[in-house]
């Protein structure tokens, strides 16, 4: 349906001539159909469909509207009558009974042989963001784990799953790790490269520990390497969020996976690779001493460069003999260590190995304001992954390998960044000895060495499953459920609050459970902090289904617009607009002001009663602090 333009050039031996004509292309009956971009569990719509009759006959038209997919419709097979050359419209309510694709087919048989037939895909999401459980449970020698359905009792239908991951330790839950990478909504540059790095080595897990063999990595692995090249700046250096930095620990950690993924056969630019290291000898060549800043970045560049055969030995020696108390953390201490072992110097790598099992604190404390992503997990399983690749002695290994799960134990949630070396870590590692039998009905299966494998719902529908420990030593069973919840988790305030309030363009007080179709409102986020500390924070404003985002530009301290009645506004680093939820990143200090403010503009669309979802605020790399706001009703009645 539009306008094709039709062109046409003849020529002869001494002539050349040329035309252009415009063709219409409509069906005879025009439809057009207005529904909401995406819906949630519980919402209810309306799908308009207007006609107009340009070219067809008048007479009676009979209308069928069909659903395949979680929606109810009412009223959808009936006649209209269309005049010649007039318009009718129809609303249907629609409500959202599930959560899944679907689609909305019209058809429609009128006179003269007149036939049309339409389809309109349609979403229903949860109405409640995915969270995840997380339960561990020894099993000595004999004791049987049963897994039955019941573990999805009080989550939406449709959104459950669970990852079982066995092994003597708690915190290498690879499956559980893997699915939370692969759930992780946003999109910096750390984020991409933590969830495509252990993507490099999981179908080597795989074929090691019984994980299903994941048939699209080299097109996501691909992906990331195509989007963390697109952020890179003419002088080698990546940006977070967009092209080039001054963030070295994170240039080394992107040239760290492409290094990584080129040793794997991956395509990596030449060019691109090139400059990344050169960029890395620069910082190295003009890096502050190790006594000023910890020296973190500069261990980590110091490492990539030796994985590349592009170290100064010498500059490797100097930090090693006489600076390696002054680097400020374990996984510096072992970047180190292993650079030193790829060039053959081994009696240095265990020296520098044994400081940085030193740095490894049996009673880790929760560090806040780090720069480089990390924690004390992160740094054990750094160190673990780096002494088992560097073949560090095997007493150290095993105390390295101690060290992670009095870390785990201090979050409830982890990062990107633990995510992703925790799962080096434990295919570092490799088989420990764990012996064990599943019987899933009548069928029974033996594993040697740990066991990570996800389950749906549908696999425990049809029979429960039971593991039995078979080896001579306990081992740890962690058991993660992940899902929608049917009833939303309270609005919470844990090191961060957040409130989310309805204004008008001029700065009153609005109620989007009153809305009428086509009002704009103000969406106004506030943030407190009661203790400012250096984080890279994301906010998430999850969008109810019949608004949709006005215009994609965020209002900031520098550009408010008409709207100069926002206060204490920040400027974020990023910003994203979808068509489900707005999202902005700030990078927040020590000294910065306990509140700040957010805000962007919203129009109702389409009538009806929709679930307004909760806004929610975390430190990406302290993940455990992080605030949300209650979920509640949004109306909006047809436009007069």
């Amino acid at each position: 349906t539009g306008t094709a333009r039709v062109m046409a050039v003849a020529w002869s031996k001494d002539k050349v001539g040329h035309a252009t004509a415009d063709v219409l292309i409509r069906d005879p009956v025009v439809l057009t159909a207005t529904l909401p971009r995406f819906m949630l569990l519980g919402d209810k719509s309306t799908v308009r469909l207007d006609f107009d009759n340009v070219e067809g006959e008048a007479g009676g038209y009979h209308l069928v509207v069909a659903t395949e997919g979680p929606f109810k419709l009412d009223g959808g097979d009936k006649t209209i009558t269309l005049d010649a050359k007039k318009r009718a419209a129809l609303s249907l309510p629609v409500t959202a009974t599930g959560v899944g694709a679907g689609q909305i087919s019209v058809s429609i048989i009128g006179p003269g042989g007149f036939a049309l037939e339409r389809h309109y895909a349609l979403n229903v999401k949860p109405s409640t963001q995915i969270i995840a459980r997380r339960t561990v449970k020894p099993l000595d020698l004999g004791q049987n784990l049963t897994l039955t359905s019941d573990i999805f009792a009080d989550l939406v239908p449709g959104t459950g799953a669970l990852a079982l991951s066995i092994s003597p330790s708690a915190s290498l839950d690879v499956a559980t790790l893997i699915a939370a990478l692969d759930r992780y909504p946003l999109g910096c540059t750390e984020q991409i490269v933590s969830r495509a790095l252990p993507l490099l080595y999981v179908n080597e897990l795989s074929e090691q520990l019984h994980l299903a063999i994941d048939t699209s990595i080299e097109e996501r692995i691909s992906g990331a390497i195509e989007t963390v090249l697109s952020r890179q700046g003419p002088e080698g250096a990546f940006g977070l969020w967009a092209p080039g930095g001054d963030d070295a620990w994170l240039d080394s950690y992107v040239t760290d996976f492409l290094t990584r993924a080129r040793a794997r056969g991956y395509s990596v630019s030449d060019e691109a690779f090139k400059l990344a290291l050169d960029r890395l000898r620069n910082y190295v060549s003009t890096a502050p001493d190790v006594a000023t800043d910890g020296g973190l970045a500069l261990a980590y560049a110091l490492y990539v460069l030796a994985r590349n055969g592009a170290a100064p030995v010498g500059d490797l020696r100097y930090v090693a003999d006489t600076k390696i108390n002054d680097l400020k953390t374990a996984a510096a201490r072992g970047q180190m260590a292993a650079a030193l072992a790829m060039l053959g110097d081994r009696v240095r790598a265990e020296k520098t190995f044994d400081a940085a099992l030193a740095a490894l604190l049996k009673q880790p404390q929760v560090a806040y304001g780090r720069t480089d992503y990390g924690s004390a997990l992160r740094d054990a399983a750094v160190v673990v992954t780096l002494a088992a690749e560097g073949n560090a002695p095997k007493p150290m290994l095993i105390n390295a390998t101690s060290r992670i799960d009095p870390a785990r134990q201090l979050a409830s949630f982890t990062s990107t960044q633990e995510d992703a070396w925790l799962v080096l870590a434990a295919r570092a590692l490799g088989k420990q000895g764990v012996n064990l039998t599943a019987t899933t009905g009548s069928e029974q299966v033996t594993y040697s060495g740990p066991l990570y494998i996800t389950y749906g719902e549908s696999n425990l529908k049809q029979n429960a499953i039971t593991i039995t420990n078979r080896a001579d030593a306990p081992v740890q069973a962690v058991v993660t459920v992940t899902g929608a919840p049917v009833s939303p988790e309270p609005a919470a305030d844990h090191g961060f609050k957040i409130e989310r309030t309805f204004h008008t363009l001029d700065g009153e007080d609005a109620d989007p459970a009153q809305a009428k179709q086509n009002q704009r409102f103000v969406v106004l986020l506030k943030v407190t902090e009661p203790q400012p500390q250096f984080a890279r924070v994301a906010l998430t404003d999850y969008l109810p289904a019949g608004f949709e985002i006005d215009n994609p530009h965020l209002v900031s301290s520098g550009d408010t617009g008409t709207l100069s009645w926002l206060s204490d506004a920040a400027t974020p680093a990023y910003t994203e607009f979808r068509d489900d939820r707005f999202t902005a990143a700030f990078d927040r200090g020590s000294k910065d002001s306990p509140t700040y403010t957010v805000a962007y503009v919203v129009r109702a669309v389409s009538p009806g009663t929709y679930v307004l979802p909760q806004a929610q605020i975390e430190d990406m790399y302290v993940p455990d602090r992080f605030g949300r706001t209650s979920t509640g009703t949004v109306t909006i009645q047809p436009a007069q």
